[in-house]
């Protein structure tokens, strides 16, 4: 059947009309507290207006219309609240031959298309007439949604910010939200229900039809369109030489990574200071959490352009992949989706693969790379944002992993091994070997195998002692037999014994506990006359925790790593105190400075767009020892370095983000 396609051409983001996000918020001649004294149906005049999407930069003015995809109306769901923002009438779903019926209309400006009609709103003897509308265009699941108060309605999230059916994409929409005028008057007041006055509420559709004073319901899709562009000549000649070896990488797929799995159904706004979490700021103390900057509302255009995603409020984020993996060893969630310990979702390599989580959300599948196109596809995301304070900015925090609280776009590969040094280096294993990078020789990397690394580790330990006596003499001594060694990442027990934090790339020599022979260790915790003591099932771990000290080495399991790139949204401020985007944002060594990035700098929005060109990959990329280890970025050690210029377009524009790594 064919459907409506409706608006959005350049601004994604649009707001809808008015009221404040709780009943004490209104004004006490609050409109709509007229009561019916019998059941009837009135009439209300419609207009439902998509943005198109825009950049978020200040002053950004473009806008992109979308594709027939990302405009199609294929269902429209209205609620009725009255002036206290409590339900009332009855909820409307339209029909197909009622949406066909609507008159739909090109927009100017930042709106893309306007669909205009006469809906039917049946209220019951006792109820108040309606207020306030609420419209889900093309909703996942309406369940739930009658009967709630609209401060209900804020906290109610869904799992996907676009559905697909029969091979036909629906794009999810809901009234926008911003800060401006009340129906009473009261400026800078929070707005996300449109507001309707009595006489709005036509007896008949005739009545309706004759005067036409229409209602304009501001929409934004749930999504985010992301695109990475990265040609084929961005790996062209992106070779790494390390002692006897050279490393080529291939590139497989990118998705967004850290980012959050549910989104609200009607945008939000908050700000979270330590353990406090305010759900409905005012538009002062937003104002202030942005410094004075006002580039995040634009009531004339009635939307803004930022939001809190469900994680901002809950503020946890892991620091390495262990703190993922300890919970759940496979980054996968438990039944209904639960177990996993952050709101956000980090991939990994088989999940990245596959497009799929064991027991979590339908996913949309990651784009894959085309050797003749490279990556040319977009994506859609789920938004995604994060108090500037995790990252840092004005923060004294320290310990965490400011990198890991940012969605990102993350492009996946393998790197091929091409040997080129002499006898004395071990040819390539056939296929996508595993190896392992320790210590440099000459300032470039040692690389080793699978049949290489245990030996070349063992002789760095000196925590495993061998026992001697001779002549009555005792002497212990390094042991080098690597019969009982092993090569992985240290076990949670290992880790616990001296709270230590690894990067999940980073693998260590490891004593095994079994068949052990008699073996020893220094332990400076006991008498001095009895500081040898022996190894064994009791103390084994405490050996392994000792054994760190002889170092790491970073194993790309199959030859496969990453590279990330932190989405920018606003930007940060450049050395005159204005937004800048690009390489000029980095402001330390052309890596980001994040006790500078203020508010907005980084983040995923709903109805943005959000362009991403690679230009060139040079460097190494993040090793991952096998394809179940989550992508939490690491902040210690980046081999490559990152230059991106982004765009929002309208969908809303961000400026394009340029990228070398």
């Amino acid at each position: 059947m064919r459907k409506s396609n409706l608006l959005f051409s350049a601004v994604m983001a649009l707001a809808v009309g008015l009221l404040t996000g709780c009943s004490d918020d209104l004004a006490p001649d609050t409109p709509g507290q007229e009561t019916v004294d019998h059941d009837q149906v009135r009439y209300l005049n419609v207009a439902i207006v998509s943005p198109k999407t825009v950049g978020t930069r200040a002053g950004d003015t473009n806008f992109d219309t979308g594709t027939p995809e990302e405009n199609t109306i294929h269902s429209m769901t209205f609620l009725f609240y009255d002036g206290n923002g409590h339900p009332t009438g009855q909820a409307k779903t339209l029909t197909d031959e009622e949406i066909q019926a609507g008159q739909l209309t090109d927009g100017s400006g930042s709106i893309g298309k306007i669909w205009k009609s006469t809906i039917p709103v049946a209220l019951n003897q006792g109820e108040n007439l309606p207020a306030y509308v609420l419209c889900f265009v093309n909703p996942m699941d309406v369940s739930g949604l009658s009967g709630k108060d609209l401060n209900e309605i804020e906290t109610i999230t869904r799992e996907q910010v676009v559905t697909n059916a029969d091979g036909v994409k629906n794009f999810p929409m809901s009234n926008s939200m911003y800060y401006g005028t009340s129906p009473q008057g009261e400026t800078n007041v929070r707005l996300f229900a449109t507001p309707i006055s009595t006489n709005q509420l036509y007896p008949s559709e005739d009545a309706a039809a004759r005067d036409m004073n229409v209602v304009d319901i501001y929409v934004e899709r749930y999504a985010a369109r992301m695109k990475l562009t990265m040609g084929t000549s961005a790996v062209a000649d992106n070779t790494t030489e390390v002692n006897g070896y050279k490393l080529t990488f291939v590139p497989e797929y990118w998705r967004p990574n850290a980012i959050d799995q549910n989104i609200y159904i009607i945008k939000r706004y908050g700000i979270v200071e330590g353990s406090n979490k305010n759900f409905n700021p005012t538009y002062a103390q937003l104002l202030t959490n942005f410094n004075d900057r006002t580039w995040w509302n634009d009531a004339p255009n009635s939307r803004s352009y930022w939001g809190c995603s469900p994680s901002y409020y809950t503020n946890l984020y892991p620091a390495v992949s262990d703190d993922i993996t300890d919970v759940v060893p496979n980054n996968d969630y438990g039944a209904g989706r639960t177990g996993y310990p952050y709101d956000l979702h980090y991939f990994n390599y088989s999940q990245i693969k596959s497009g799929a989580i064991n027991g979590g959300n339908p996913l949309q599948p990651s784009v894959a790379w085309n050797e003749t196109d490279g990556f040319n596809k977009v994506f859609y995301a789920c938004e995604t944002t994060t108090s500037a304070k995790s990252w840092g900015y004005n923060s004294d925090m320290k310990g965490y992993n400011p990198v890991a609280v940012l969605p990102s776009a993350v492009i996946v590969g393998h790197y091929q091994l091409t040997k080129t040094g002499g006898d004395t280096y071990t040819d390539v294993p056939e296929g996508q070997p595993s190896f392992y990078l320790y210590g440099r020789t000459n300032n470039k990397y040692n690389l080793y195998f699978e049949s290489g690394i245990l030996n070349a580790m063992v002789k760095q330990q000196n925590v495993v002692l061998q026992k001697k006596t001779e002549n009555g003499i005792t002497s212990y001594s390094s042991y080098r037999n690597t019969t009982y060694f092993k090569v992985e990442h240290p076990s949670k027990e290992v880790r616990a014994i001296k709270n230590t934090v690894v990067a999940g790339r980073h693998v260590a020599l490891q004593l095994k506990s079994e068949g052990l022979p008699e073996l020893y260790y220094y332990d400076v915790e006991q008498d001095e006359n009895n500081r040898y003591v022996r190894i064994s099932a009791d103390n084994i771990d405490k050996v392994n925790s000792d054994l760190l000290s002889a170092g790491y080495a970073t194993k790309y399991g199959e030859g496969i790593a990453y590279f990330n790139i932190p989405v920018e949204h606003l930007g940060i401020y450049g050395d005159d105190g204005n937004y800048l985007t690009g390489v000029k944002e980095k402001n330390n060594g052309n890596k980001y400075d994040f006790s500078k990035c203020p508010p907005g700098s980084f983040g995923i929005v709903r109805n943005h767009t959000y362009t991403i060109e690679v230009s060139k990959i040079s460097g190494l990329g993040t090793a991952l020892r096998d394809k179940t280890q989550p992508i939490v970025p690491p902040v210690e050690e980046i081999s490559y370095e990152i230059s991106a210029r982004l765009n929002i377009l309208s969908w809303r524009i961000v400026p394009t983000q340029q990228v070398e790594l």
